[in-house]
């Protein structure tokens, strides 16, 4: 008999929704530094979007993108951006992991493996999350995308155009 898929979900809360929102306002300063990204608002404060771990069960741990709002506002070098005036649509997005046994590994082993919603699991998952995976910022001159990177806990900024197109094609958003 086949073991029930146990499901878990590791997704941004309401306070970082919260500071993900203000990013629809004017950008003063942006940076990626640390694995965090960072941006101070032209009306004040910075909003720090970061990494956030949990061990969702013995052996599956997942990351989350996450935020907080600082009201006072940080230094951060100027940078020009895309994103100095009101008017920014922010997009939260949501990917999927899941453990596989590999009992040809031994009696206890898993694989962790992850995806993007709506992608078809193989019938040895035994266990998968949702979480938040990316934000993406755009305007009408342009958009970023600020994701879980490879480093384990820290996150990454795409800006070039063509693989931003990429990213909103894979995920199914115009």
């Amino acid at each position: 008999m086949a073991e029930a898929l146990r499901s878990y979900s590791f997704i941004a809360d309401t306070d970082s929704l919260e500071a993900f929102r203000r990013l629809r306002h004017g950008w003063a300063a942006w940076e990626l530094a640390e694995g965090e990204f960072r941006v101070r608002l032209r009306s004040g404060g910075t909003v720090r979007a970061h990494v956030d771990r949990a061990e969702i069960e013995t052996g599956f741990e997942v990351s989350c993108v996450v935020a907080d709002f600082l009201p006072d506002s940080e230094a951060l070098p100027a940078r020009d951006s895309a994103f100095t005036s009101n008017g920014n649509d922010v997009v939260v997005f949501r990917g999927v992991t899941w453990l596989e046994r590999r009992p040809d590994l031994g009696p206890d082993h898993t694989i962790q493996f992850s995806g993007i919603p709506g992608i078809e699991l193989p019938d040895e998952a035994v266990a998968k999350c949702d979480f938040t995976d990316a934000i993406a910022v755009v305007s009408e001159s342009g958009s970023l995308v600020v994701r879980l990177a490879l480093r384990p806990g820290w996150l990454e900024v795409v800006e070039d155009a063509e693989e931003v197109s990429k990213f909103f094609a894979l995920r199914g958003y115009a």
